[in-house]
């Protein structure tokens, strides 16, 4: 009886822990990234992913965002992708969380696979609702700002689902893709790409500086060794949130802000950019 008493406590505690940290918790990271290619003025960016909007039920956590985001007074805010959930169809939260979020910084936006799984009409609803908030749609697209290029792929979306929406034998993404995609990499560029496990393309293409979500920090987080489980079924996925190298390239990954999460709150990441010759401010 005591030992029985023992494990309801215990279930007690851990379910009451799963309910704080996926409804109570917003976590925020500080990354630093030194870029020698990078000339410009210091920068803090914010990086926002996978809030999977599916209706007003998200209210509450994108509200805890805004403050979040607020309170760290961001030069750029970059959402690379599921903005919503494939079944999104009432764009009203979307307006709300992009018009708060532009009114801190200025936002840029590329798409995750949720929003390649819409239908093609639905997408492109959404597509001029994140337009019509002033946010920078960046579907295979690059902007140039004073000493910074940012970039936002589209990828493909077998690199998701095979053609049965199955797991198996997804696609790869070359750099010939992706040149074909966004053309030839011209000067320092900060990539939104919303898929991580393609880091060795982004690299091969010659990005600086990427940002990606997707993995939602491999669902739950065990300690010593990282995030569990992909999106795509995998167990213990590289890449699952932080920041990574490869060659001259950074990639920061974060752990997102929706979907079921254990040991592995969700969070907002703060990226600090400089040159290598950039004091720190």
């Amino acid at each position: 009886m005591a030992w029985k008493k023992v494990g309801l406590a215990a279930a007690g505690l851990l379910a009451a822990e799963l309910v704080y940290e996926n409804c109570g918790m917003l976590a925020v990271r500080q990354d630093t990234v030194i870029q020698p290619a990078y000339t410009g003025r210091q920068l803090k960016l914010a990086l926002v992913s996978d809030t999977h909007i599916i209706d007003q039920r998200r209210r509450e956590r994108c509200r805890r965002l805004l403050r979040t985001v607020e309170a760290a007074r961001p030069d750029l805010i970059l959402f690379p992708g599921d903005l919503v959930s494939r079944g999104c169809r009432d764009f009203s939260l979307v307006r709300q969380l992009l018009q708060g979020l532009c009114s801190i910084a200025p936002v840029y936006y590329a798409p995750g696979n949720h929003e390649l799984d819409m239908t093609e009409p639905m997408r492109q609803k959404l597509y001029r609702t994140i337009e019509a908030t002033g946010t920078v749609l960046l579907c295979n697209r690059t902007v140039q700002l004073e000493g910074l290029r940012i970039c936002g792929v589209t990828l493909k979306y077998g690199m998701y689902r095979n053609q049965h929406r199955g797991f198996s034998g997804l696609a790869g993404y070359t750099p010939e893709e992706m040149t074909q995609a966004v053309g030839e990499h011209r000067g320092m560029t900060l990539l939104l790409a919303h898929n991580p496990l393609a880091l060795a393309t982004y690299a091969a293409w010659g990005a600086e500086l990427v940002v990606s979500g997707h993995m939602h920090g491999g669902i739950v987080q065990l300690p010593g060794v990282g995030g569990l489980l992909s999106p795509e079924r995998r167990l213990l996925p590289a890449y699952t949130k932080g920041h990574y190298r490869q060659g001259n390239t950074d990639m920061i990954v974060t752990g997102g802000i929706a979907k079921p999460r254990f040991c592995n709150p969700p969070e907002l990441r703060l990226i600090t950019l400089r040159g290598a010759e950039n004091p720190a401010l």
